[in-house]
């Protein structure tokens, strides 16, 4: 991992910044669950060669989680939003029933969206950033058309949802991302 306010994170750091979280959590005698999106979920998951320069997640408690996370930003020289939950309003409503469980600690219970859910959330973002991590969960999940991958994003989100644009621009940034691994 290198440390510093602009920093990379790949599946290793990643694991060991939550591996760290969860030694000074024990520490403070405490224990969280952290549900994982974004990047570093599919860099953890689904794409081992995948880096990102924070991990989003949603995590309780969650000051207690944010207070350990901002001393090890200070600490270790890592930006403050290391770790954020700043994605929080842009996951689906419901339980992510397939969510992959990942061990960590003891005190820590790690689950890692599941590529649905995560293909939602990227295709409701849908930046060019963004094309990449779609190509990958529409391979995870084996769908090969724009269709099928906006539907899954509508059936998470709702027919009527703020977080998605309309079907016809959700139907071009998937169908860009299936082109761009074909």
């Amino acid at each position: 991992m290198r440390p510093g306010r602009r920093a990379s994170y790949g599946p290793d750091d990643i694991r060991e910044l939550l591996l760290e979280l969860s030694r000074r959590l024990q520490a403070w005698g405490g224990a969280a669950d952290i549900y994982l999106v974004g990047g570093a979920a599919i860099a953890v998951e689904f794409d081992s060669r995948r880096s990102t320069t924070d991990i989003d997640a949603v995590y309780l408690p969650e000051q207690t989680v944010q207070e350990i996370a901002t001393e090890m930003a200070s600490d270790v020289g890592l930006d403050p939003r290391w770790l954020n939950n700043a994605a929080r309003a842009y996951i689906p409503d419901g339980e992510d029933s397939e969510a992959a469980e990942v061990a960590i600690a003891d005190n820590l219970m790690l689950r890692v969206a599941s590529p649905r859910f995560l293909l939602a959330m990227k295709l409701a973002a849908g930046r060019d950033r963004d094309i990449p991590d779609i190509a990958v969960l529409c391979r995870t999940l084996n769908i090969k058309t724009a269709e099928a991958a906006v539907d899954v994003a509508i059936e998470l989100y709702g027919e009527d949802s703020m977080q998605l644009s309309d079907r016809d621009d959700l139907l071009l940034v998937a169908q860009e991302a299936l082109d761009s691994f074909r």
